[in-house]
């Protein structure tokens, strides 16, 4: 039941585009690979659905495709037609690579990721020494930011846990290994 509510409550999350953290700021993962030919690069303009790019950015890996923001929400005509015209592209270039249904497919993924997502914060919260680990770093348990990267196998996420300073600048709290199918937390530093 609990699980229920805590995917129900993603799920809105995922399509509500006013998501912001404690300081009205935007903060996402730095994407390293935006130059890297390998990957296709979506560009992005307007209001940005936070939770739904960091889930975009979880399966990232697996697609080979990340995302970028151009602009905030001041946007005129010849910058959207620009960037439709160069998304045109690489919409082409990923449909010949995965397929005319690419898109269907990319969104079961992002509905996974949100589940999963669900699953990692069921085992964190029952751990004690990530509990422990929270108090350290004046972490709440319903507060947490995190980033989450699928490893090697499908049940085993690196899962980078965030804290703000008294200037709301985002700072390292700890990095985990997160098992969803034997339910166990590693702690890595």
């Amino acid at each position: 039941m609990i699980r229920l509510l805590i995917l129900s409550i993603v799920m809105v999350s995922c399509v509500s585009c006013k998501a912001k953290n404690k300081s009205g700021t935007i903060y996402l993962k730095e994407n390293k690979a935006l130059r890297d030919i390998s990957y296709n690069t979506i560009l992005h303009y307007g209001y940005p659905n936070t939770n739904r790019l960091l889930l975009m950015e979880m399966i990232s890996e697996k697609w080979n495709i990340k995302h970028k923001e151009i602009t905030g929400c001041i946007v005129d005509e010849r910058l959207m037609r620009t960037t439709d015209r160069r998304n045109k592209k690489t919409f082409a270039a990923i449909e010949k690579k995965y397929g005319a249904d690419w898109r269907i497919r990319y969104e079961e993924d992002i509905l996974d990721a949100a589940v999963k997502q669900v699953d990692i914060m069921d085992v964190l919260i029952t751990n004690t020494p990530f509990r422990d680990q929270l108090k350290k770093c004046n972490i709440e348990i319903d507060g947490v930011e995190k980033e989450v990267r699928l490893l090697s196998n499908s049940d085993l996420y690196e899962v980078f846990v965030h804290a703000y300073d008294q200037n709301y600048r985002k700072t390292g709290c700890c990095t985990l290994h997160v098992d969803t199918k034997n339910r166990k937390v590693n702690i890595i530093k």
